[in-house]
């Protein structure tokens, strides 16, 4: 059996080496609780589905105050727009994630 590391970082920075238990299952230990990690395959290719409002408006919020990830979105309209695209899909979708980006700046 193959073993993998797996760390666990809190909120506050502090990581956690989560030992492995069996096949599927590791566990780790904070200085007051200890924490079970299940391991499953998942249909669902982005694992956005089984994520809660919670988590999607955190990441959502970690990704487009990233100053990288707006420049390529930046990037991207004005490409589209000088008939160069690197962007497939809903054009009409594409302009409102842009110009809320934009209006949130």
């Amino acid at each position: 059996m193959s073993f993998m590391k797996i760390y666990v970082k809190n909120d506050d920075g502090k990581m956690y080496e989560a030992f492995q238990v069996d096949e599927n299952t590791y566990t780790f230990k904070t200085e007051t609780k200890t924490f079970e990690i299940s391991l499953s395959e998942s249909s669902d290719v982005h694992g956005l589905s089984t994520m809660s409002e919670k988590q999607k408006k955190r990441m959502t919020k970690a990704i487009f105050s990233n100053d990288d990830i707006l420049e390529q979105l930046r990037d991207a309209r004005k490409n589209r727009d000088s008939d160069f695209s690197n962007y497939s899909g809903d054009e009409i979708e594409f302009d409102k994630l842009v110009d809320e980006i934009n209006s949130d700046r």
